[in-house]
């Protein structure tokens, strides 16, 4: 890993993604690229002002300022790379971008607050479309354990969940590395909603039976992507609400979830489960592509 593409908080906020970054980069020889989008619809309005083109240099010089003064502030890389600009489509740009240059990881603080909704659009625009993976950061009321969770999919009877599963061990085993932490893997065997709702799920010794065959299996996935886990969570359940149990309980500091399940236009698409996994999320999470 070589270098990482950060998406900076405006100067108001709490700069939730450069101080990740600045952890990552300090475990990690990697080079950081600072992105701050600045833009004001009144003024790039058609005939509001006669001057838009020098209050538009004059708003991205005082963006470039602030950016400048983050190096002193954080102590920045002597190789981080700035960059001020103006444009409304922040996700549109940031992809336009990753198309014609080299970069290993996104990341960028979440649009959600903790325990409060789903992430915004920017974030699933990146989700669904970034060629890299993506790190979501959220700010949690709690102390961060060293611990990373990956959440894997037990349909193995799917090529495309398997390979899923095999990309999302590599970053597990990677990023757990690479942050210091140690590795734990989640899989939860879903049962619908619906017969729960009628109280006619499954009764508790059927799953246990199911989750005792399951660990072998996960075990073997593990041993296959060269790999080893802390520990081994087999749930049974709706996967959003015990997954993210899982995660919180343990208060781990980055959840790894997989994007490629579901073939359309000619890349891999979102899968329903592992869009409600993240919609529940409360902590920082990892989406790998």
């Amino acid at each position: 890993m070589k270098k990482v593409l950060v998406i900076l908080d405006k100067p108001k906020h709490e700069q939730i993604a450069l101080q990740r970054a600045l952890d990552f980069a300090g475990k990690n020889n990697v080079q950081l690229h600072l992105m701050s989008f600045v833009y004001e619809p009144m003024v790039s309005a058609p005939h509001m002002y006669d001057v838009s083109t020098d209050l538009i240099a004059e708003m991205k010089q005082g963006r470039e300022h602030w950016m400048e003064s983050l190096r002193d502030k954080y102590q920045l890389p002597d190789n981080t790379e700035t960059e001020a600009i103006w444009y409304f489509d922040i996700a549109g740009w940031a992809l336009e971008h990753m198309a014609t240059h080299s970069y290993d990881l996104v990341i960028k603080t979440a649009q959600k607050q903790y325990g409060k909704g789903g992430f915004g659009s920017i974030d699933w625009r990146l989700i669904e479309h970034a060629p890299v993976p993506v790190w979501l950061a959220v700010n949690t009321p709690w102390i961060k354990r060293e611990k990373v969770v990956a959440a894997l999919d037990p349909a193995l009877d799917n090529e495309l969940h398997q390979q899923l599963n095999g990309r999302v061990l590599a970053a597990g085993g990677d990023f757990a590395s690479r942050l210091d932490s140690q590795l734990e893997v989640a899989a939860c065997l879903p049962f619908s909603g619906i017969l729960e709702e009628l109280g006619i799920a499954p009764k508790p010794e059927d799953h246990a039976e199911k989750m005792r065959a399951m660990e072998p299996v996960i075990q073997g996935l593990l041993d296959k992507a060269g790999v080893e886990s802390s520990q081994m969570h087999l749930l049974a359940g709706k996967p959003a609400r015990e997954i993210n149990r899982v995660v919180d309980r343990n208060k781990a500091k980055l959840m790894i979830v997989g994007r490629g399940v579901r073939e359309g236009a000619g890349r891999l698409l979102l899968g329903n489960t592992a869009e409600r996994i993240l919609g529940r999320a409360n902590t920082d999470v990892l989406v790998v592509p």
